[in-house]
């Protein structure tokens, strides 16, 4: 079937339709000459293809929040996009595991070696989250694959709140296991969607930590539930990578390992995604659980 993509927003509708699938807009007043060909070549401007302008807008691929729902649609959405989501992995995390084996191939593993770890680590995870969620989202909206440099490029846009709002919840849930387990694994429950919310809402940070909260209070056993079963499959995936890492002492083995096993973690990123759009459609006496700004 012939398709059209909108000039606001540029995802895919089929000829015929009146209103984006995307963005909501009437098809009929724009030009018939689509401005934004299919293999991404458009400038990065404000006209560019945008996440999310419809929040209210559910998709076939996601079904109501529970946890055989999330789970389910998440491990579909990550394996379908698995090619996807190994190219934007690759790009972050393949210099960083070079680093990581040439560190400790050579003995290096003090603590300053194992903190500058740990901060590369994180700095990865901040980045690599913005571009995979974004090319998810695209996928979701417009049935179309974005390109690695799409991704990173927008992705880039959400670094530093990202990171702010990452910090903030990280340094909380250390603070929780610090005192106790169990107000940890409460605290990480409740910031569960602090990646997405922070990406796809234009919040401040202390609204990001708030609209988590609100989004998964009387859903954390669900959340938990779900994420231990992500774990379970995840960790039966990765576990051969993890003894052949751990019991063969080759550099370029880690590397390949520590790539695959990094890769793997996505999927997480992936369910946060999930649960929020599941969420933000869950009503709460009639209504959604708090209105979006965007």
């Amino acid at each position: 079937m012939l398709n059209t993509y909108c000039a606001t927003c540029g995802a895919v509708n089929h000829i015929g339709e009146e209103f984006c699938i995307g963005c909501s807009a009437n098809l009929a007043l724009q030009p018939t000459a689509a401005p934004f060909p299919p293999d991404d070549s458009r400038p990065a401007n404000s006209h560019e293809w945008q996440p999310f302008q419809n929040p209210l807008r559910s998709f076939s691929a996601i079904g109501p929040f529970g946890v055989g729902n999330v789970l389910s649609s998440s491990l579909s959405i990550f394996f379908k996009n698995i090619w996807l989501v190994t190219k934007i992995v690759f790009v972050v995390v393949a210099p960083f595991e070079i680093f990581k084996a040439v560190s400790f191939a050579q003995g290096r593993q003090d603590w300053q070696t194992t903190l500058l770890t740990l901060l590369l680590g994180a700095t990865c995870n901040v980045l690599i989250a913005p571009a995979l969620i974004y090319t998810v989202m695209k996928v979701l909206e417009t049935g179309r694959a974005p390109g690695v440099n799409e991704s990173f490029r927008w992705g880039l846009t959400k670094i530093w709140s990202l990171a702010i709002c990452a910090g903030i919840a990280w340094a909380l849930q250390v603070l929780g296991y610090v005192l106790c387990i169990i107000p940890g694994i409460i605290v990480s429950l409740t910031l569960a969607l602090v990646y997405p919310v922070a990406i796809l809402e234009k919040e401040p940070a202390q609204e990001v930590l708030r609209r988590s909260s609100t989004l998964t209070r009387g859903h954390r056993l669900e959340i938990l539930i779900a994420g231990i079963g992500l774990g379970l499959v995840v960790g039966a995936i990765g576990l051969p990578f993890g003894f052949l890492m751990a019991n063969v002492d080759w550099p370029p083995l880690g590397v390949v390992g520590g790539i695959i096993v990094d890769i793997l973690e996505q999927a997480f990123t992936v369910l946060s995604l999930v649960m929020y759009l599941s969420l933000i459609h869950t009503p709460r006496q009639g209504r959604l659980p708090l209105p979006l700004s965007n």
